[in-house]
Formats: structure tokens, sequence, C-alpha cells
């Protein structure tokens, strides 16, 4: 195995498989999601559904992810993507697809409202990137001391 496979993919698709895993099991078997409401334009209210328990799964699951990557010899830089690769596809998403999709589509609504869209980049990129970081930092400041 090269060391980019080793370091970076390897415990990068680690953390996805077991992020996105565990939030099918939640949503089959789990508790009930938070919903939250913003009260948006017209009496429309676009929600944002924020699974508490999968957010602190996702404390163990970022330890691992760093880990993995640190034991492979990773740098910093490529230990901190390992540890936020499962919330890289859904801001991929958000910087890149809507935009997209409401230029080229003429079947996409262009009243969707900012409101529903920085929920949605809430709930789905910013709460599980730090819950991942939160996991994830201190074992890779833990094994960096220790290696020093």
């Amino acid at each position: 195995m090269t060391d980019r496979v080793k370091q970076f993919w390897l415990p990068g698709l680690v953390t996805l498989l077991l992020s996105v895993s565990l939030l099918a099991v939640i949503q089959i078997i789990g508790p009930k999601p938070l919903v939250v409401a913003t009260h948006g334009w017209h009496m429309m209210t676009p929600n944002g559904v924020i699974y508490v328990p999968w957010l602190l799964f996702l404390l163990p699951i970022g330890a691992l992810g760093a880990y993995l990557a640190d034991r492979a010899g990773a740098s910093r830089r490529t230990t901190f993507l390992s540890i936020v690769f499962p919330v890289l596809p859904y801001l991929a998403l958000f910087i890149i697809a809507f935009p997209v999709s409401l230029i080229v589509d003429d079947h996409v609504a262009h009243n969707i409202m900012y409101e529903a869209l920085l929920m949605g980049l809430l709930a789905w990129v910013m709460l599980p990137g730090v819950a991942l970081l939160a996991g994830g930092l201190p074992v890779q400041l833990l094994r960096s001391r220790r290696s020093a």
C-alpha cells in the first residue's frame, strides 16, 4: 500500500463508513431526532434535523480516524483531513452542487430560503465536523506529544 492510502484514504474511509452506518442504525432503531425550526417568511419553516446520539458517537469515530492516520505516520494536515472526512461530501454538496443546480437546472425552485441552506449547513457540516474534531484533535495532540 502507498503512504497516501495508509495515511489518508484508509482512516478517512473507516470514519466515513462508521459514521454513515451508525447514522443509518440510529435512524432505524434509535431515538427521535431533535427537529429545529426557524420561523421563515410566509409560513414556510425550514427544519434542521439533528441526531444528538449520532453527534455523541462521532467523538470516538473522530478519535479512531486520528489514531489510524497518526499510527500510519500521517502529517498533521493529513490527520486533520482524515478526522473530518465524513463531512467533506456534505460540504462539497453545499459549496458546489447547490449553486450549480440552481444555475443549470430549471426544475429547481429558485425561491429556496437562505435559512434552510444555513440550517442544513449547520446540521450536516458544522455540528458533525465539530464533533469529529472534538474527538480527533485530543488524540492527535496526545500522540504527537508521545512521539516527541
